[in-house]
C-alpha cells in the first residue's frame, strides 16, 4: 500500500543516465556523452552500491550481525560515508580509519553518521599506503582491529562482493537504459570494483564495448595543483601502472584483462570538464567524475568515435569538495586545456 520505503537500503541503484546535449554543441563533439550520475544514490556516491552489497552478502553468509559485529574499514572518504550510512541504517557499529587529504565535507559526514573515527593510527602506517601501495592497507586494518570485539573488515580493495555490486546492478542498468547501444564505457580505478563489475557485464553482453580507464597524470600526482589534496586532487582515482616512479595502486578487485585502453588526464583537464558540465548542463560533479568526463570529452572529439555513445561513470557530486574550491575557475590553469 502506497510507496513508503522501509530503509535507505531500498534506495540504492537505478541512478539516471543523462545525455549532455548542450555540452556536445558547445564543444563540437562528434560522439555522444551520457553520464551515469551516481550521486543520486542515498548516501551520495557509487560507493553506496558496494557498501550495501558487502554488508548484506556477509549477512547472508552468516559472517556478521548487528548485535555482535563491528565493521572496520580504512578509506579515502566515499566508501566510509557509504559504510557509515548503511551501518547506521542496519544497526552496526562502524570503526573507520581515514587517509590523509580527505575533504572537510566527507569528514563531517562521517561525524554526522556517528562513525567511530580512529584517531590513533600512526602516521607512518597511513603514509605507508602511498609509499607501498595497496598491500599497506592490511597493516592499517590490523592496527585498527586491535581491542575491537568481533571486528569484521569490509576489505573494499579485495572483496569480490564489491565487484558483484556493479556486475549485478550498475552494469545491467547501463545496458538496459541505453537499450544495449553503449559503445564506450569510461571509468577510473579506486577500489577497482566498479570498473571490473561494469566492464565484465557489458563485455559479456557485447564484446565490442570498449572500456577506457582514466589515470591521473603522473606529474599532477607528484606535484598537485592543490597542495595537500589527496591524489593530486583526483580523489580516489589511482594509477594502476608504475609510471615515473609512482607506486601503482592496482587493487585485487581490478581486472586488467577487461581494459581496452588507458588514458592519462591532468588535473587542469579535470577542472575544465567539471566547470563545463556545470555551465552547460547544470550538473556539478566531483573530481573523480571530472577526470572520467574529461576522458569522455577527448574521446568524443575524435573522428573515429563520431556518433558513438560514450558512458562515463560519474561517482559523486562537487558539493563534497567545495572547501577545496573545486568550483573556482582558474584561467591560468584552464588555458592549458585543449577543449
Amino acid at each position: 500500500m502506497g510507496n513508503i520505503h522501509n530503509s535507505i537500503t531500498e534506495l540504492v541503484g537505478n541512478t539516471p543516465i543523462v545525455e549532455f546535449h548542450r555540452l556536445k554543441k558547445a564543444l563540437g563533439l562528434k560522439g555522444r556523452i551520457a553520464g551515469k550520475l551516481e550521486y543520486f544514490n542515498p548516501a551520495g556516491s557509487h560507493k553506496d552500491r558496494m557498501a550495501l552489497e558487502i554488508i548484506e552478502a556477509a549477512e547472508r553468509r552468516g559472517d556478521i550481525s548487528p548485535d555482535k559485529t563491528t565493521l572496520v574499514e580504512f578509506t579515502s572518504g566515499n566508501t566510509g560515508v557509504a559504510m557509515a550510512a548503511f551501518a547506521a541504517a542496519k544497526g552496526y557499529k562502524f570503526k573507520i580509519g581515514v587517509q590523509n587529504g580527505v575533504s572537510i565535507e566527507r569528514s563531517k559526514l562521517l561525524e554526522a553518521y556517528q562513525a567511530d573515527i580512529a584517531t590513533d593510527i600512526p602516521q607512518e602506517l597511513i603514509l605507508g599506503v602511498f609509499e607501498k601501495g595497496i598491500a599497506a592497507f592490511s597493516e592499517v586494518i590490523e592496527f585498527m582491529e586491535k581491542g575491537v570485539e568481533n571486528p569484521y573488515s569490509t576489505r573494499q580493495l579485495d572483496n569480490p562482493d564489491n565487484i558483484n555490486a556493479h556486475y549485478k546492478h550498475t552494469g545491467p542498468e547501463i545496458w538496459n537504459d541505453t537499450d544495449g547501444k553503449v559503445d564506450i564505457f569510461v571509468g577510473g580505478v579506486g577500489t577497482g570494483g566498479s570498473t571490473h563489475g561494469v566492464s565484465k557485464y557489458l563485455k559479456e553482453k557485447n564484446p565490442n564495448v570498449k572500456v577506457v580507464i582514466t589515470q591521473p597524470d603522473p606529474n599532477d600526482v607528484v606535484n598537485p595543483i592543490v597542495n595537500g589534496v589527496e591524489d593530486g586532487g583526483f580523489h580516489g582515482i589511482h594509477q594502476v601502472h608504475d609510471d615515473n616512479g609512482i607506486t601503482p595502486m592496482a587493487p585485487a578487485n581490478f581486472n586488467d584483462g577487461l581494459v581496452d585502453e588507458y588514458r592519462f588526464i591532468s588535473y587542469a583537464e579535470t577542472l575544465r570538464a567539471i566547470h563545463l558540465l556545470a555551465k552547460y548542463e547544470g550538473i556539478f560533479v566531483g573530481a573523480s567524475s571530472g577526470a572520467s568526463l574529461a576522458v569522455a570529452i577527448k574521446l568524443a572529439l575524435e573522428s573515429e568515435n563520431e556518433g558513438k555513445l560514450i558512458i562515463p561513470l560519474l561517482p559523486d557530486n562537487g558539493e563534497r569538495y567545495l572547501s577545496e574550491d573545486l568550483q573556482k575557475i582558474r584561467p591560468e590553469v584552464e588555458e592549458k586545456v585543449g577543449f
